[in-house]
């Protein structure tokens, strides 16, 4: 029996075998922690805008579409009352073709800034 150094040379395909599988175990690391990066972020993308709306936002845009659409009575002793939008526009487009709006609505140059 010999005592000292290993004179056996080092086994070249168990080495390029086992470099070749950490690479391998590597990149399916990276990309596993990829895909539950994207999983996770989609998720949250859900949760905080996707998410099914709360009831009072529900009720807010509801009581919103109900006043643009629907007339009402502002104040009957002066008799103003609120038009549903379309209404609005409407009559809005009609004075302006027959040129009657009492707001002026030429164009004007803008003012520079004096230094």
């Amino acid at each position: 029996m010999e005592t000292g150094f290993d004179r056996h040379d080092p086994n070249a395909r168990f080495l390029a075998l086992l470099g070749f599988g950490l690479i391998v175990l590597l990149v399916a690391i990276v990309f596993g922690i990829q895909y539950y990066y994207d999983r996770v972020k989609e998720q949250q993308i859900y949760v905080q805008v996707l998410a099914p709306e709360s009831e009072t936002l529900k009720n807010l845009r509801a009581e919103e579409d109900e006043q643009l659409h629907s007339y009402r009575y502002i104040d009957r002793a002066r008799g103003a009352v609120r038009l549903p939008i379309e209404r609005a526009m409407e009559l809005l487009a009609r004075e302006q073709a027959a040129g009657k709006t009492f707001y002026p609505t030429t164009p004007y140059p803008v003012k520079e800034e004096q230094p």
